[in-house]
């Protein structure tokens, strides 16, 4: 699950360093257009971080982690065809506008599953963790693309940039694919929330402060 959280932050912020550098580098756009550019993106990240809930209802953390990483990898390579043909701004809408969609699609689940696998006690450090590795993917996002584009800011550079980006978002799918469908929270007895009898989970504890369940005759 940490390769997959990893991934999504490193496609987060690569993905917005190197567009932002070829706008304003490259196209010549100045903060402010290069900001509103990138509303698409912001659209996306809103509309489907709102409907988290209702898509966790209906669909496993896992398929919504899947599906997020399918769009994020489809809005990169329709951000780079797009681009590569029109020298509008306009072309940088639905590439952004998916990888948004698919970012926020993924962000909530992942944290989900992180937070639903260990027990209360162990959420403080969990927490910390998984920040931790968040932050790890940011930096990795921002110096994988960065390297690249220093190579030579150039249409060539940025499609190689973001390549490199789709790439390792198709890893991180492969690393989703990999999540048990229906993860359950580990209780402090070692037995798992929500398993299936037959399973191999063991049974929770009894609680010592309660009395023993009266035991019904045997019948005649």
């Amino acid at each position: 699950m940490q390769v997959s959280q990893n991934v999504q932050w490193l496609l987060l912020m690569g993905t917005s360093f190197t567009v932002a550098a070829y706008l304003q580098v490259v196209r010549g756009y100045d903060a402010v257009q290069t900001g509103v550019i990138f509303t698409a993106a912001t659209l996306g990240l809103l509309l489907t971080s709102l409907s988290a809930e209702r898509l966790a209802e209906r669909r496993s953390q896992r398929t919504l982690i899947m599906a997020g990483f399918t769009l994020s990898v489809a809005g990169v390579a329709v951000l780079v065809t797009l681009v590569a043909a029109f020298s509008t701004p306009w072309a940088f809408v639905p590439g952004l506008l998916l990888i948004g969609l698919g970012l926020g699609v993924m962000l909530t689940p992942s944290v989900n599953v992180v937070q639903s696998s260990f027990p209360e006690e162990q959420q403080g450090e969990l927490s910390g963790l998984s920040r931790s590795v968040s932050n790890l993917g940011s930096s990795f996002g921002t110096a994988i693309a960065g390297t690249i584009l220093v190579a030579g800011l150039t249409e060539g550079a940025y499609a190689a940039a973001m390549i490199t980006l789709a790439v390792t978002g198709l890893a991180g799918l492969a690393a989703a694919a990999r999540l048990p469908r229906a993860p359950g929270r580990t209780e402090p007895g070692g037995a798992t929330a929500g398993a299936a009898p037959g399973t191999g989970a063991r049974p929770p504890l009894p609680d010592p402060g309660r009395p023993p369940a009266p035991r019904r005759p045997p019948r005649a």
